[in-house]
């Protein structure tokens, strides 16, 4: 008798309906969340969060609200949808701290960057770095929204479909936000670069 490869109780099935299904049942536990989003949670803090941010520290907030407020979820949306609009308010939070607390240290750290970049060293890694830099510094000017759809679209390569769902838009939304972040990110490229050209 042919055997399914994936059978309702197996562990793959759990993950399945963890990532892709509402339903009625109960809560997932909390082990089961994260070993099923954990890593997806960590991208999202890093690639949304940039270096700005630490990475760890986010994933470490987010599971702590996720640990207090899982048994408040009924299953009403998608898993990762919960997930990411916490991981998202989490990050927000973390931003207007480190505008109200690190203002010095930020400046700091830029001009540590601008010392590394003149020492002696492999150029290929510090044309990465400065290059990462700036794209980040370009990112931090847009609006939280078009931040977050182009990080969504341009960096995990999730369809407009997909955001839709994640950011509970339609896609329409979503599609006039991503031309409309590519529009701005490209003027804020520029303008880092005229700024930091000194034009």
């Amino acid at each position: 008798m042919p055997v399914s490869p994936v059978s309702p109780a197996s562990p793959a099935s759990r993950s399945r309906r963890l990532a892709d299904v509402p339903g009625d049942g109960p809560p997932p536990s909390f082990d089961a969340v994260c070993r099923a989003h954990g890593s997806q949670i960590a991208r999202w803090a890093e690639r949304l969060g940039g270096p700005g941010l630490d990475a760890d520290e986010t994933v470490q907030e987010v599971f702590l609200v996720v640990a207090r407020r899982l048994p408040e979820f009924r299953g009403e949306a998608l898993i990762t949808t919960w997930l990411f609009r916490i991981t998202t308010r989490v990050l927000a939070n973390q931003r207007r701290s480190a505008r109200r607390r690190h203002r010095w240290a930020r400046l700091t750290r830029r001009i540590e960057d601008l010392t590394a970049s003149d020492a002696p060293g492999p150029g290929d890694a510090l044309e990465r770095r400065e290059a990462s830099r700036r794209f980040y510094a370009a990112l931090e000017l847009l609006p939280e929204r078009y931040r977050e759809v182009l990080v969504l679209f341009e960096l995990e390569d999730l369809g407009t479909e997909e955001i839709a769902r994640l950011m509970e838009r339609p896609p329409a939304t979503i599609r006039v936000w991503l031309h409309r972040a590519r529009t701005s990110f490209i003027a804020a490229w520029q303008q880092q670069n005229q700024k930091e050209n000194g034009a």
